[in-house]
Order: structure tokens, then sequence, then C-alpha cells
């Protein structure tokens, strides 16, 4: 098993990056918000003084738009792994390209509560 991340430069770039993903055979998928250290230092975030030493992301964020988004998936083959990987790098042409996001790749040795059973 594998787990693929991929952190888009917007939402929109997410949103279509899902649907790259779904198309590829991907069942599941999370998408979280983020913000990078980059964003927060141009605004100069990370050093305000009303955030405390030790700021939270939620207070981080408040009041902000948040354009980025992650992408979180676990991949059960590397059968399955390279055909996601192709259609992503398919999907953003270039990944040097300072418009698109990133792709990361780890196994995962061991995982719990993956394969539920939902009573229909």
């Amino acid at each position: 098993m594998y787990m693929l991340l991929y952190v888009a430069n917007d939402i929109h770039q997410a949103k279509d990056m899902l649907d790259v993903w779904v198309k590829a055979g991907v069942r599941g998928v999370t998408m979280m918000e983020g913000v990078g250290m980059r964003q927060l230092m141009e605004k100069g975030e990370l050093r305000r003084d009303d955030l405390g030493l030790m700021p939270s992301l939620r207070t981080m964020l408040r009041a902000q738009e948040v354009p980025r988004r992650s992408l979180f998936s676990v991949i059960d083959s590397e059968e399955g792994l390279q055909r996601v990987i192709d259609a992503s790098t398919a999907f953003v042409e270039d990944w040097t390209r300072p418009d698109v996001g990133v792709l990361f790749v780890w196994p995962i040795t061991q995982a719990y509560g993956l394969n539920k059973v939902f009573e229909e």
C-alpha cells in the first residue's frame, strides 16, 4: 500500500486533480485546506503579535482565504499507484512549472480500518 499526497496551488487545480484521480481508479480521497510557510511569510503572518508564541492553524487561517488544498489517498497496489502517477503527470504536463502543485508518495507499512463494511 502507498500514501499519495498532492498539494495543489489553488482550489480549481485540486478539484481537477481529484477528477483525474477518480478517473484513474482512486476510490477514496481526503481533501484538506492548507497554507504554506512562504505564503504566511509573504503576508507577514508569521510575525504577527496577536498570534502568540504557538498559534493554532485555525487562528492563522481565520479571516483569510486559503487557496491551497491537499489531496490524500491510499493506493493498494503498485499498478494502481503507477496509473494514478501517470494520470497526474499527464494532467500537470511538467512538474517543474511553478504553477502546478507537488506530488508525494510513500509506502504504508501498516494501516487499520481501511476496509469498512457499511450496511444498506
